[in-house]
């Protein structure tokens, strides 16, 4: 297979598992934050909130994530040549990266040109939940690195 259809494959497999992952994240931190209140939670309300928001959250989330990997993937590509023997570790980190970005974009957004206070991503609203919703581009960072790297 040519190097430039493995390349594309890889990104469309890598932003489905990263969207995928980081919306199932996402929904999962903010059902927690309503435990952490005092909400009953069973597994079936988690079930259908997950389900809910892969209907409706996960398009927009993997468009987001799509675009946020067109930059970061080509810039991991770049240092990972500097530096050689981090190439998985760059793009893992890279998805990473993607995720805190495009939240902290959605947050100015939402501030600056609507002027508004609302956090529209819930998950987003403390360094904890960042960081496990990160978890999910993070992973998307990896499938491309397996995916992607030449000789497959």
């Amino acid at each position: 297979m040519p190097g430039w259809t493995r390349l594309v494959i890889a990104y469309g497999i890598a932003v489905l598992i990263g969207g995928i992952a980081t919306t199932i994240l996402s929904t999962q931190v903010v059902l927690q934050y309503l435990v952490n209140a005092g909400a009953g939670m069973p597994l079936n309300v988690r079930l259908d909130a997950t389900l809910t928001d892969l209907a409706g959250f996960a398009p927009t989330l993997i468009l987001l994530t799509a675009i946020g990997y067109l930059i970061a993937f080509p810039v991991a590509r770049l240092i990972s040549r500097q530096l050689g023997a981090l190439r998985t570790f760059g793009y893992v980190l890279s998805g990473f990266v993607t995720i805190m970005v495009m939240i902290y974009a959605i947050e100015l957004f939402y501030q600056t040109v609507l002027a508004s206070t609302i956090t529209p991503i819930g998950s987003g609203r403390d360094l904890w939940g960042l960081l496990i919703i990160g978890i999910g581009g993070a992973l998307g960072g990896w499938v491309f690195a397996l995916l992607a790297k030449p000789g497959r």
